[in-house]
């Protein structure tokens, strides 16, 4: 499957903090398969306890949104969600949204997936 973006929504019963659990196996999993593990173990380390700092009081986290392949991003949306993006091949980016979403149903919480969501994608095929 080609995708550009896929989209992980979660049941309307699933809030922020009920992410925490699964967060650490789930963002490991995503920098692994989109092959963008810092060399560094701190620097890992700091992104998913700033991620989980958030997570804990119920807010949006982070993500990871840095100049990369992929991207992991948590839009501004009354919806628990968030999206894997990826600027290069479109193929990478279905592999991994399916593999993040393995990680997500050892943990039960229950999501879907949609791909392809983005306006700026979608304005341009039209």
């Amino acid at each position: 499957m080609r995708a550009r973006s896929g989209h992980i929504k979660f049941d309307k019963r699933v809030r922020w903090k009920n992410l925490v659990p699964a967060f650490r196996p789930m963002l490991l999993k995503f920098l692994e398969e989109g092959q963008q593990v810092p060399e560094d173990p701190e620097a890992v380390e700091v992104l998913v306890e700033e991620n989980l700092r958030d997570l804990r009081k119920n807010r949006k986290p982070e993500g990871y949104n840095r100049e990369s392949a992929m991207r992991m991003v948590f839009p501004l949306s009354e919806e628990i969600e968030f999206y894997i993006y990826g600027r290069g091949k479109t193929v990478e980016v279905a592999r991994v949204t399916e593999q993040v979403s393995r990680v997500l149903q050892k943990y039960r919480l229950k999501h879907t997936i949609e791909w392809d969501r983005l306006r700026a994608f979608a304005e341009k095929r039209a």
